[in-house]
């Protein structure tokens, strides 16, 4: 029966089937570690904060750049940054700055203070945004910030309040926010009861509890609350880091807005705010010019609005005196010239005025952009017109920059360059300016002057009135023209709109949740649920040195497996006797069905049966496949060759003070050492005291004879040998046996032991050898004949090889095949 085949190597490949029957079963660890997982999923999902993301659209209007004004990138090395997406980016830049985030933490209420309900188990729930039956108003607002504060409503009306020490001590320590006397500040719990609506000024803080709505009571399901406050710098940080400002499109100017907060309430007021003050701060900065020329004409108007009344009143005293009805007519030519030159002189005085208002402005370190435009004041001047423009237009940009960049990188370093020579150029024309109008005024001096002597010719009276008259008119016309300017400032300042559009105002009912996300954590948890039981199995596996399946024989060895033991769960000795028509019963009478095949038409087959190492149920193999073969009504003997640890006698409940020991030192015959069993046919040579030289007995050629008598005597002769992993009996016998059987046990042997089976097969020292595998469960049975997977689990099963026979077994399992 000897194959010509060689061992297969371990392969690499996945069995399939084999970790398939060995997740199934262990399926109840997989089952726990799935419901572990879910459970903590479900929890995850049941107490962890819910976030949801709340959006909104802008439209944000690119900033052209005028004709007459380079474009930045073509000013700036590298600088396609400055182009016009680059305004865009600024703006985005605004949305998300401190600053702006600031003013909206400010505007809106309630967003400085937290509300949290508790449970009657501890467990803080979801922070509420408007919805607490009650509200908390702060008395001053100097309050500790980030410390609990615990308000119990004890009834409809009342309620109590406790601090939580520890972090009061902290923020005495740590906060750096402006409160006075903190040091000061005493920590003190009490038990006292306060009313709805009475302040609460201990531990530094100072706040009234009131009822939010006057239908709705505060003392309901939820009576315990947590309140803290917090900081408006702190809040700014906060929601400007989770805000996202992203282009609805690429290269589009639509922006969409998105926030992840708590609530959707609050996100959307939020975003709202953020847009309104967004375009609130962009008129600002757009009219603040406007606003600055409205500013310097109202000035000037003040000024002359006193000398027109007083010429005014002077006027009509004279005419009223002197009852003078009307001017002659070279009175009236002289007037009409002297208007007209000192019309002349004060438009230039105000030119005069703005440009040393010019002069002050640019050498000051204001950067608003916020300039009086000259033409406001009728100066015409082209070149001084876009200096100023250009000025401006670079002083916003800069503003804009220190949205996004440092001061002391190289691009606002350069953009700083381009302002100073701005500001220089601005300055030189100016001075030009005033130099040249200094002269014209001279010249209008001068002509004022030739025309007062023509006016010393006039009569005293008329000459009189022709002074009152010119200083009426001169004042009436400098306010009209002053009033002009005013109202055309007003105008543009009313006609000022902003370049945002809100496109979509953000709704909460157009929120989404996105934590905790719940069917993704469920997946996780199904998923950790199920890898890592089986990743632990898988590891296991590879970790184990035990023979668990026909593909780790046939791996090592190329000896043939004759048969399969099934694990016994009965508790007898010899099962195939008491339980003929159980499934170990079968699995014998396949054993001795497959021996057919070795021994062929022997007529008295002599069976050996060892073993790699103790433990492998070699005798409880011998002495059923024993049993098994006697049911056929063929004579069979057991012989008990393990001396030096016999174990048949017990199975057989045989006496052991007479046996091999002394039929083979001489000291017995071959009738004395045989024994007939309780079992019909079945007779037993037992193994008798145990010798100081077993294998010398066991090789000596008594040993033959008595193999060749009991040939003579009985129809199959079995030998019960010591193991081969052991000692060399077993070898030394192998020579007068026609069929060598090894039993292997399933997760007991070793792959080394197996190995060493092979080695004894390849060298022949032993003939007719077979495989028995043994102790093999029904469960988990596929194609290979063996069964894979762990009862009770990976390495669980309870062994105590050398007590099989006194009842050792697993309280689940029940008994088990070893010697």
């Amino acid at each position: 029966m000897e194959s010509n085949k060689k061992p297969v190597p371990p392969s690499d490949d996945i069995d399939l089937m084999r970790y398939l029957s060995l997740f199934m079963s262990n399926w109840i660890w997989i089952a726990a570690a799935l419901f572990i997982a879910l459970s903590l999923a479900y929890t995850y999902n049941r107490y962890s904060p819910r976030v949801y993301n709340v959006k909104s659209t802008i439209l944000i209007v690119e900033e052209q750049n005028s004709g007459g004004i380079p474009n930045l990138d073509q000013m700036l090395p590298g600088g396609s940054f400055f182009g016009n997406m680059r305004n865009l980016e600024n703006e985005i830049t605004i949305l998300k700055s401190y600053t702006l985030n600031y003013r909206v933490m400010e505007s809106v209420p309630e967003f400085d203070i937290a509300y949290v309900p508790v449970n009657r188990h501890g467990i803080q729930r979801q922070r509420m945004y408007r919805t607490s039956p009650f509200i908390v108003k702060k008395n001053t607002d100097s309050q500790p910030l980030e410390v609990p504060v615990e308000i119990k409503f004890t009834g409809p009306e009342t309620f109590s309040v406790e601090v939580d020490e520890d972090k009061l001590e902290e923020w005495k320590t740590e906060d750096k926010s402006e409160y006075p006397d903190r040091n000061s500040v005493k920590v003190e719990n009490t038990e006292r009861e306060y009313n709805l609506g009475e302040p609460y000024t201990l531990n530094g803080f100072s706040f009234t509890v009131e009822q939010r709505e006057s239908d709705k009571s505060v003392f309901g399901e939820d009576n315990r609350y947590l309140v803290w406050f917090e900081s408006h710098a702190d809040l700014a940080n906060v929601y400007s880091e989770n805000l996202t400002v992203e282009p609805a499109k690429e290269g589009a100017s639509v922006f969409n807005l998105s926030y992840d907060g708590y609530s959707p309430e609050q996100g959307a007021d939020y975003l709202n705010k953020l847009m309104e003050l967004y375009g609130t701060q962009g008129l600002e900065w757009k009219n603040r010019s406007a606003a600055k020329t409205i500013e310097f004409i109202e000035l000037q108007l003040g000024l002359i609005s006193d000398s027109l009344d007083r010429a005014e009143s002077n006027m009509e005293s004279f005419r009223l005196n002197n009852r003078f009805v009307d001017l002659t007519l070279e009175g009236t030519l002289v007037l009409e010239r002297l208007e007209k030159f000192e019309g002349e002189k004060n438009i230039s005085g105000l030119q005069m005025q703005y440009y040393q208002y010019l002069l002050d402005y640019i050498d000051s370190s204001e950067e608003k952009g916020s300039i009086i435009s000259p033409s406001i004041m009728g100066v015409t001047d082209p070149v001084l017109v876009k200096l100023v423009e250009d000025f401006a237009r670079l002083q916003q940009q800069k503003k804009q920059l220190a949205f996004t960049l440092n001061e002391n990188v190289p691009q606002v370093m350069l953009l700083d360059q381009n302002i100073e020579g701005a500001r220089a150029a601005i300055r030189e024309n100016v001075s030009n300016a005033i130099s040249q109008l200094r002269l014209t005024l001279n010249t209008i001096d001068n002509r004022i002057a030739g025309v007062e002597k023509e006016l010393g010719r006039l009569p005293g009276t008329e000459r009189q009135l022709i002074g009152i008259q010119r200083k009426f008119d001169l004042n009436n016309s400098v306010y009209t023209f002053l009033l002009e300017r005013r109202a055309e400032a007003g105008i543009a300042l009313a006609s000022t709109i902003s370049d945002n559009r809100v496109i979509d105002l953000a709704v909460p009912h157009n929120s989404t949740k996105i934590e905790p996300k719940t069917m993704k954590n469920f997946l996780v948890g199904l998923l950790l649920g199920l890898l890592i039981p089986m990743t632990l199995i898988v590891i296991l596996d590879l970790l184990n040195n035990k023979i668990i399946g026909r593909h780790d024989i046939e791996a090592l060895t190329k000896a043939p497996i004759i048969g399969f033991i099934s694990h016994s769960d009965y508790h007898v000795d010899v099962p195939v006797a008491e339980k003929p028509g159980s499934t170990l019963a079968e699995s014998f009478r396949a054993v001795r069905t497959s021996l057919a095949f070795y021994t062929g038409q022997t007529k008295c087959p002599v069976i050996a049966i060892s073993s790699p190492v103790s433990g492998e149920g070699k005798t409880f193999t011998s002495v059923n496949l024993a049993t098994i073969i006697s049911m056929m009504n063929k004579k069979v003997l057991i012989i008990g060759l393990d001396l030096r640890k016999p174990r048949v006698h017990t199975v057989l409940n045989a006496s052991n003070s007479k046996g091999m020991s002394n039929y083979l030192s001489g000291n017995a015959s071959f009738e004395d050492v045989i024994v007939k069993t309780q079992i019909e046919n079945l007779w037993f040579a037992p193994s008798g005291p145990v010798p100081p030289n077993p294998a010398e007995l066991i090789g000596s050629p008594k040993m033959a004879e008595f193999i060749m008598q009991a040939r003579g005597e009985f129809e199959t002769v079995i030998i019960d040998t010591p193991p081969v992993g052991i000692v060399t009996d077993a070898l030394l016998l192998g020579q007068l046996a026609n069929v060598t059987l090894f039993v292997i046990r399933q997760r007991y042997t070793t792959r080394d032991s197996v190995s060493l089976l092979d080695e004894i097969f390849k060298k022949g020292e032993m003939s007719n050898i077979a495989l028995v595998v043994n102790d093999i469960s029904t469960t988990g049975y596929y194609g290979y004949g063996l069964r894979y997977g762990y009862t009770l689990g990976y390495g669980h099963r309870y062994y105590d090889p050398g007590n099989y026979y006194n009842r050792s077994k697993d309280k689940n399992m029940g008994y088990y095949n070893n010697d």
